[in-house]
């Protein structure tokens, strides 16, 4: 929520060479969906979000205060040299997604390797290729689910509507 503290894993990031990155969005569509946030992660443990329009659609803004956090467009202005240096390998699962959803705030990331189709590609027809299962099969971790931030059925929140704890939680850790 500072810049100073954006700058600082920005830095860091290019330093280390690579950097796992991932968007959290309003919907599926990453044509249409609203940006409501960047993660980045440097290592196990070592993760932020970056939270750019939470509580901007929220139906009572009026009764509740939108949380701390950078401008939108200033946060994309720092972001993008970082996503677009050819020296900082940034990583993704299905980062496919987070491309399209970059691309339309005007950052075309490079260079990428995608751990979906890593795993695809090493192991075809074995097995599941989300990010979930992989997380439990070889890091015997299980991450939190996004029905556990969000809710489900007619209480499901859109990401921008989750509470920024629950949210920095959930998307650090994506």
């Amino acid at each position: 929520t500072e810049i100073e503290r954006l700058m600082w894993w920005i830095v860091t990031a290019k330093e280390q060479g690579f950097v796992a990155v991932d968007t959290e969005t309003d919907g599926l569509d990453p044509m249409t969906a609203r940006l409501a946030g960047v993660s980045m992660a440097l290592a196990p443990g070592k993760a932020c979000y970056i939270p750019l329009a939470h509580g901007a659609n929220k139906i009572d803004l009026l009764s509740e205060e939108r949380p701390k956090q950078i401008e939108m467009g200033v946060a994309i202005e720092l972001l993008k040299p970082l996503l677009e240096d050819p020296s900082v390998l940034k990583i993704g699962q299905n980062i496919k997604y987070d491309l399209n959803v970059f691309a339309r705030h005007g950052i075309m990331v490079a260079p990428i390797d995608d751990t979906m189709l890593l795993s695809y590609v090493l192991n075809a027809g074995k097995h599941n290729h989300g990010m979930d299962f992989l997380s439990e099969k070889y890091l015997g971790h299980v991450p939190l689910s996004f029905k556990d931030v969000a809710g489900t059925g007619k209480a499901q929140v859109s990401f921008d509507r989750v509470a920024l704890d629950k949210a920095t939680e959930y998307a650090a850790e994506d």
